[in-house]
């Protein structure tokens, strides 16, 4: 195995070494790919604030009206309800601290769940068990300008009206570059 800064090759002995080109071509073209891929995107105006990308190809409003219409609950099969979905190491599949984990729906742990309740605070986000106190820092400071909370939180979303369990978050996926 032949490591060098964002790319790793597998050496496979061909004689010629043409086995270890093409497989480390692959790693390079694929972050190239990625590159250009998201540089089109936005020339085309998509991954904006105002025309966020999709994630996984996700789109909200078409899983939402496909859910009521149906009169299901949405199931993200990109983020199944499993262990392995919790995380590594600690919180890996085989981690004492996972095991027992019950996944449920917020109606499934209290009669009335709210989505928000009065609006939103920096002092809402508490941090338990898991190791997120970054993501729960960005979450609190979103939290002390309402037009930027709105527009990664859009506005109407409640487990009540129109619910089809999933929610809208307008998030900047980060740019890697290999």
């Amino acid at each position: 195995s032949l490591q060098s800064p964002g790319i790793s090759c597998l050496h496979i002995s061909a004689g010629d070494g043409s086995a270890c080109v093409s497989i480390c071509t692959a790693f390079k073209m694929s972050g190239m790919v990625n590159l250009l891929a998201r540089q089109k995107d936005l020339a085309a105006g998509i991954g904006t604030l105002d025309h966020p990308a999709k994630y996984l190809n996700q789109d909200y409003y078409v899983l939402n009206k496909n859910c009521l219409q149906a009169g299901t609950l949405f199931v993200d099969n990109t983020f199944p309800g499993e262990p392995s979905s919790l995380g590594f190491n600690e919180l890996g599949p085989e981690s004492p601290k996972t095991q027992g984990v019950v996944w449920k729906r917020p109606g499934e742990i209290c009669a009335n769940p709210q989505f928000t309740s009065g609006g939103m605070s920096s002092t809402d986000a508490c941090q338990g068990a898991l190791p997120d106190c970054w993501l729960l820092a960005a979450i609190a400071s979103m939290t002390t300008d309402k037009n930027v909370l709105l527009h990664v939180v859009p506005d109407g979303q409640s487990f009540q009206a129109n619910y089809a369990g999933v929610f809208h978050f307008k998030v900047k996926e980060p740019l890697i570059l290999m």
